[in-house]
């Protein structure tokens, strides 16, 4: 089992921008040590609200890159749809080059219809489209060069510079956002990035999917390393850890699932994620990887308030993974 940490970088009420991404970086540059035991770090893509106040995660990526030496560090959800697929793998290939292959390429097709519409993309064809960007990004990435020739793209030849640094490219994982994905990811031996907001039963539920397409079209999965992302808020008061967590969250549930209730909706995140006393993480975080298969765990320690609190954590957590390695 292998541990990093994803940001969403929502922006709480009474802060600023600066002081939001100030404490993802700290806490980035913090576990860039042979001290810690952390592999990853991954930057959320969202628009148009406080929700998540990074648009551009590959671009936030690079300057992380830029701080460090140890991690590997990439995009959680890079929305491949509503972006130009030459310029993602522009980019992509630009970040494994000059990290030296350190950068992972975490994306996903666009889950909102308002982004799918303001971008100038047509709904109806929504898994078409995120296919299609795909081949031409992935093509770009393991050959260095795209020639596209599809319903949506059609341009001639063209180098993708400067080519990769690893061999076949970054390393890749798709959000498992619906079951046309996972099948899909399935179909391709794609890692899958499991959503911490999705309950247990849907995560169960794409993880069985996948392994039966796998099965069913003779692909070999046996080295996928699905990665789980969990909310994590650890506090002696376990009502505090709560409370944190349900005022963090409100706003983004509100917004993206007006139609369900938004107290039920975070009843159930924080039951299933690791929320609670020092004692309540173990159990669901252990449950949802076994119910998932994955490898990696992703944690979020962005809703507690205090910094100094989250150093004690990781600290904490640490420690517990240092005496569980071979």
């Amino acid at each position: 089992m292998k541990f990093g940490l994803f940001f969403l970088n929502f922006q709480k009420d009474g802060t600023t921008s600066e002081e939001t991404l100030d404490n993802m970086v700290k806490t980035v540059t913090l576990i860039d040590s042979t001290k810690y035991h952390f592999n990853t770090a991954f930057v959320n893509e969202h628009h148009f609200s406080k929700n998540g106040i990074v648009g551009a995660p590959i671009t936030a990526a690079g300057f992380l890159l830029g701080l460090t030496n140890k991690l590997h560090i990439g995009s959680l959800n890079q929305v491949i749809t509503t972006h130009h697929p030459v310029r993602v793998a522009e980019e992509a290939s630009l970040l494994d080059q000059m990290s030296e292959g350190r950068f992972i390429l975490g994306f996903s097709d666009c889950e909102s219809d308002f982004e799918m519409e303001f971008f100038r993309r047509h709904i109806s064809s929504r898994q078409q489209q995120f296919e299609a960007c795909y081949e031409i990004i992935n093509d770009a990435l393991t050959t260095g060069y795209c020639h596209p020739q599809n319903d949506f793209y059609d341009f001639p030849k063209v180098s993708i510079n400067p080519h990769c640094y690893s061999e076949n490219g970054p390393k890749q994982y798709v959000s498992a956002t619906s079951k046309e994905v996972v099948m899909w990811a399935a179909k391709k031996a794609l890692p899958l990035t499991f959503k911490w907001e999705d309950n247990l039963e849907t995560k169960e539920r794409y993880a069985i999917l996948y392994n039966k397409t796998a099965q069913q079209y003779g692909v070999d999965i046996s080295g996928v390393d699905h990665q789980l992302t969990v909310i994590a808020n650890l506090n002696s008061d376990r009502n505090t850890a709560q409370e944190e967590v349900r005022e963090y969250l409100k706003d983004y549930i509100t917004e993206t699932y007006p139609q369900m209730d938004r107290d039920e909706k975070i009843n159930c995140i924080i039951e299933e994620n690791a929320v609670g006393s020092h004692d309540d993480y173990y159990e669901s975080t252990k449950l949802a990887v076994e119910k998932t298969g994955s490898k990696n765990i992703l944690l979020s320690f962005e809703s507690m308030s205090d910094i100094k609190d989250v150093k004690d954590i990781i600290d904490m957590l640490n420690q517990k993974i240092e005496m569980n390695l071979p």
